[in-house]
């Protein structure tokens, strides 16, 4: 008969192993006095990283989201300010997260609430459920959610709606509105079995909501006048507008024209086939959050060609894996973790996706590359969320093999694919799947 629990005969083996390999004493004394990262760090790796690069685009200050999980969002905005600032003649520019923010809450409890009538029949303790329940109101989200929320509502500035402490802090509120609409889901279930009128209770839901999100983050402006100095110090006035006709006057850039292209090799998950699921997402009849897998190089194919066309790349990677943030330099072989508790961790980009060890927690944009001959990159510039006071000047620095490993998808306009893959993407019909494996985690 096996023995299942752990005897002392095994925990006195375990310390007779550790005790037989001396340079585990040398590991333990720089882990105690520096830290896991520091002491797994390899200064040779990290020298490697240097913030040069052959092809940059000028993409202005670095933002913060400070205590909050919106990378999605500040990215997907980093992306547009580009073009903005272009328009304007200004060097830099950054627009309101706050604003988004708001109708992204918004947007999601109605979502959610929606999905708990969907799936009133089915146990409150389903998988399904449970997920719902569990991901109400978070911060996270996808390219796609942004795209949806800039669609309905435009952007305005971030002097016309700048963050507040709630914004950029946002565990308090967050646990609010969970508590709230995660109640409200269960008694919008329980009025659909009993025949009452669910339409009249949903919208008092959303009401409180709505009153939550005024209260916290303050009512968003319909109107506003735009005021700022450009790159040669002249004072601009535009004239009132709402923030769609902003987006429509001054970025115009059609945000269907982004096609995601994915490298996330889990098992089941098949090359050139689009994924979507229906329980992921933030507006209602929006664009389905959807992945295309494809080979690295097809992905780097199509991000170096939108670098060189003067736009920066919104992405989705592992952010926690072989990084260094305050130094800002994300590289493949820069912690040595094996080597320092003489263990054995997976090295299958694939596996770490089907074990959960490894998934897109954060977005970012690339502003740049460092290409060899025939445009072979070696390492790329990062444009974080993180503030100034991480990287350079906010600015990250990626080794190319980093890239290989955890970057999950990137989303470039179509102009910018090759034309026999774009024939595969528009070709693909979405195959819906559940939202159980990490590519459908929201980034935060």
């Amino acid at each position: 008969m096996t023995k299942s629990s752990i005897q002392a005969q095994d925990l006195a083996q375990f310390e007779a192993n550790v005790a037989s390999q001396s340079q585990l004493a040398v590991s333990r004394r720089a882990v105690t006095n520096c830290g896991v990262v520091a002491a797994a760090t390899d200064e040779e790796e990290e020298n490697k990283l240097v913030p040069l690069f052959s092809l940059e685009v000028d993409a202005g200050d670095v933002t913060n989201q400070k205590q909050s999980g919106r990378c999605w969002m500040f990215a997907g905005l980093n992306v547009l300010r580009v073009a903005l600032a272009k328009k304007l003649n200004v060097k830099t520019i950054e627009l309101s997260q706050a604003y988004l923010q708001f109708y992204d809450k918004l947007e999601k409890a109605n979502f959610l609430l929606e999905q708990a009538l969907a799936l009133s029949d089915e146990p409150l303790d389903s998988r399904l459920n449970i997920f719902l329940l569990d991901t109400a109101l978070g911060d996270g989200g996808h390219f796609v959610m942004f795209r949806n929320l800039v669609k309905k509502y435009g952007v305005v500035p971030s002097s016309v709606m700048p963050d507040n402490g709630v914004n950029s802090a946002t565990s308090q509120i967050n646990n609010l509105l969970h508590d709230l609409v995660s109640h409200d889901m269960v008694l919008l279930r329980e009025a659909k079995k009993e025949g009452k009128d669910v339409e009249a209770l949903k919208a008092k839901m959303l009401q409180d909501v709505y009153q939550v999100l005024a209260v916290a983050f303050g009512v968003p402006p319909k109107h506003f006048v735009y005021e700022y100095k450009d790159k040669d110090d002249k004072f601009v006035r535009l004239e009132e507008t709402t923030p769609l006709e902003f987006y429509d006057k001054y970025i115009g850039i059609d945000l269907d024209d982004y096609v995601v292209l994915s490298n996330a090799p889990m098992t089941g998950y098949e090359s050139y086939q689009k994924y979507a699921t229906k329980y992921v997402n933030n507006v209602i009849e929006g664009n389905p959050v959807t992945f295309f897998n494809v080979s690295l190089p097809e992905m780097k194919q199509a991000l170096i060609a939108s670098l060189k066309g003067g736009e920066v790349v919104w992405f989705g990677a592992d952010v926690l894996a072989q990084s260094l943030r305050k130094e800002g330099r994300l590289g493949a072989n820069l912690l040595h973790f094996d080597e320092l508790f003489g263990i054995t961790t997976a090295k299958d980009k694939g596996e770490r996706m089907d074990n959960r060890a490894s998934f897109c927690n954060h977005a970012m944009t690339f502003t740049g590359v460092n290409l060899l001959e025939d445009d072979v990159p070696n390492r790329w510039k990062v444009e974080n969320s993180w503030g100034k006071e991480n990287g350079d000047n906010g600015y990250f620095v990626m080794d190319d093999a980093w890239f290989d490993n955890y970057v999950y998808e990137i989303f470039v306009r179509r102009k910018y694919v090759p034309a026999d893959l774009l024939a595969k993407y528009d070709s693909s019909e979405i195959r819906w799947v559940d939202p159980f494996s990490v590519m459908w985690n929201e980034m935060d």
